[in-house]
């Protein structure tokens, strides 16, 4: 397994930048770019298992003081995947994060559809990347759920190796 540091060194360098908070906007950039999502994969030896880019956000841009920001492990996401409906053709991920629980349920059964909430935009770049990178089917909405405001939102198509995604409505 790759460690943190060789990993964000790698990615920094993909994306021709030199500091992490840098990191969200190449990602946004870059989410139908052929080229890039196959330098990703090549950087994680094509283990789409694992979510690398939680690993770089938790550590280097988590809100945790204020926000409270903590990110789901993954031997919890693998249990939780594991004891939900496996046979599902849609799951939902409320506080998707990076997309961790989504990932975990994708290793399952990749032909699920998702559908995953979140309200911080700057972990929106890291989930969308995940998702594309996986060619995940499903919707992203940067959302808060508890008072029901949605800002934006993208829709993941699943492509010949990468989804495209496309942001196609903003301020609802």
């Amino acid at each position: 397994m790759i460690e943190l540091k060789e990993l964000t060194t790698k990615v920094l360098k993909m994306f021709d930048i030199n500091d992490v908070s840098d990191l969200g906007t190449a990602l946004m950039k870059n989410l139908n770019n052929k080229e890039k999502l196959c330098q990703f994969t090549e950087i994680v030896e094509n283990n789409l298992t694992v979510d690398w880019l939680q690993q770089i956000y938790q550590y280097y841009q988590a809100d945790r003081k204020e926000k409270k920001q903590d990110y789901t492990p993954l031997t919890l996401a693998k249990l939780v995947s594991e004891l939900s409906n496996c046979e599902s053709k849609k799951t939902i991920d409320m506080c998707s994060g990076t997309g961790t629980l989504t990932i975990q349920k994708w290793a399952i059964n990749p032909n699920q559809e998702f559908l995953l909430l979140e309200i911080d935009e700057n972990v929106i770049p890291y989930l969308l990347f995940n998702l594309v990178i996986r060619n995940i089917t499903g919707y992203v909405y940067q959302t808060d759920i508890l008072q029901s405001e949605t800002k934006n939102i993208w829709k993941l198509k699943k492509g010949d190796k990468f989804s495209e995604c496309t942001h196609f409505e903003s301020a609802i």
